[in-house]
């Protein structure tokens, strides 16, 4: 088992293993993000999905009924939800949004980055997946605008919980990539700080690049409190053996998901 952060505790339940945020428990908002596990798939169509969901929701005491899933492609779409929507509703679809309680928003990952947002005081809640696509074109930036113009949040209320994903330590990329951080983030006057130098692989030097951080800088540029931002400090490759990892597992890989609800 890795090391549990102090900000997450480690659940066994209904055949199920799943991480809970405790500020999220203390709350009384209902979420976890689950962990490895035999016969578990999360992914839309997977043949696992369905018994992998059922045993979730029991666990949670969640009626799988109310769950709303995006059809994730890496993009920066954010939709407001008021109902359960189709299949259909939500393609091309990375973030979810909604203050309608009974409504589980739920999305997947295999190192990718999901960002459960909350504000306690409107109760809004968000579940979004941003990979470093989504990252680069501010997914989880647009999320906490839509929060603010949508649903009136005031950014200072806004709790941010960062799931499970690769992290800078394992997050190698080529100088293409490299590059086009250095151009999207240069406004930040800190692209120093989230990009290093890496190995050099049949002559070529990688970099790595830590989206973590990309994203809290981001956040907290909109107003978010930086200890409103909790990381569960937890890299999918460096634990792939309770995490789901793409980058470890390849063709192979089968996906995690994280749920919220009111």
């Amino acid at each position: 088992m890795f090391n549990q952060s102090e900000e997450i505790i480690y659940n066994n339940k209904n055949g199920i293993e799943y991480i809970q945020f405790k500020k999220l428990l203390d709350l009384n908002v209902k979420h976890a993000y689950t962990l490895k596990g035999e016969g578990l798939d999360f992914y839309y169509n997977a043949k696992e999905e369905l018994e992998s969901n059922r045993k979730l929701f029991e666990s949670l005491g969640l009626n799988l009924n109310t769950c709303v899933k995006p059809i994730q492609t890496h993009t920066s779409k954010v939709k407001c939800i008021n109902r359960i929507m189709t299949k259909e509703e939500l393609e091309n679809v990375d973030g979810l949004i909604t203050n309608i309680k009974g409504i589980t928003l739920a999305t997947t990952n295999a190192d990718c980055i999901l960002f459960l947002f909350y504000d306690p005081v409107k109760r809004v809640i968000a579940n979004v997946h941003s990979g470093w696509k989504g990252t680069f074109q501010k997914i989880s930036e647009k999320t906490v605008t839509k929060m603010i113009n949508y649903y009136n949040c005031n950014p200072s209320d806004i709790l941010c919980f960062i799931c499970p994903s690769i992290r800078k330590c394992h997050f190698e990329v080529d100088e293409d990539v490299k590059i086009l951080c250095e151009n999207i983030f240069a406004f930040t006057n800190r692209t120093k700080e989230f990009i290093e130098k890496g190995r050099i692989i049949e002559q070529k030097q990688k970099y790595m690049i830590d989206t973590i951080l990309i994203n809290k800088i981001l956040l907290e540029d909109l107003g978010i409190k930086s200890n409103n931002i909790i990381d569960c400090n937890l890299c999918s490759v460096c634990n792939s053996d309770k995490i789901a990892s793409y980058r470890v597992e390849g063709k192979k890989f089968k996906r995690a998901t994280a749920v919220i609800t009111l």
